[in-house]
């Protein structure tokens, strides 16, 4: 099921948005759906997780300096 929203965002931030749906050729909505359900993923990884309170809070802001997938890191590709 799908719903239609309105979301009130900075303009540099609507028009990365677009660039970036435009590159991967998908709608704007087909992205930010497919950027929610990772969110998810990540969350429902991190709470199966023993992580101490601290990481957990600032998982994912730490760069590890490769150039991983955040899908990888996660394996969320299962």
């Amino acid at each position: 099921m799908t719903q239609k929203v309105t979301l009130l965002l900075k303009s540099k931030n609507v028009k990365f948005a677009k660039e970036t749906a435009k590159k991967k050729d998908k709608s704007m909505s087909k992205m930010i759906d497919d950027y929610l359900d990772l969110l998810q993923k990540i969350e429902k990884r991190l709470s199966e997780e023993e992580l101490d309170p601290f990481l957990k809070e600032f998982a994912g802001i730490v760069n590890s300096g490769k150039n991983e997938d955040i899908r990888s890191i996660y394996n969320l590709d299962e």
